[in-house]
C-alpha cells in the first residue's frame, strides 16, 4: 500500500521494517500485514521491539495502527538483508 511522505510515496509491505529513535531506544517495526477496515482505512498490523543500550531486546509483540498513525510514527525504513 502507498502513502506519501513528503514529497516521495513510499509502499508499506508484508516484511517491511521500519525503525524509530527516541532517547537511548530504538523501536523497531516489522510490518505483517497491511489491509482496510470496514470504513475503508488502512491499518498497518506490526511486530514491535525496543533495543537499549547494554539491555536485551524485548519483544512486544502485535501491535495495529492506522497507515497514517504508522507512517508519522515510523519515519526511518530499515535495509532488507
Amino acid at each position: 500500500m502507498f502513502f506519501k511522505r513528503g514529497t516521495s510515496l513510499e509502499y508499506i509491505t508484508a516484511g517491511s521494517t521500519f525503525r524509530r529513535t527516541d532517547a537511548h531506544v530504538v523501536e523497531t517495526a516489522e510490518v505483517l500485514s497491511v489491509s482496510t477496515d470496514s470504513y475503508g482505512i488502512p491499518h498497518v498490523r506490526y511486530n514491535v521491539s525496543f533495543q537499549r543500550p547494554a539491555r536485551p531486546a524485548m519483544n512486544e509483540g502485535q501491535r495495529v495502527l492506522a497507515l497514517k498513525s504508522f507512517a508519522e510514527r515510523y519515519t526511518e525504513r530499515c535495509a532488507t538483508s
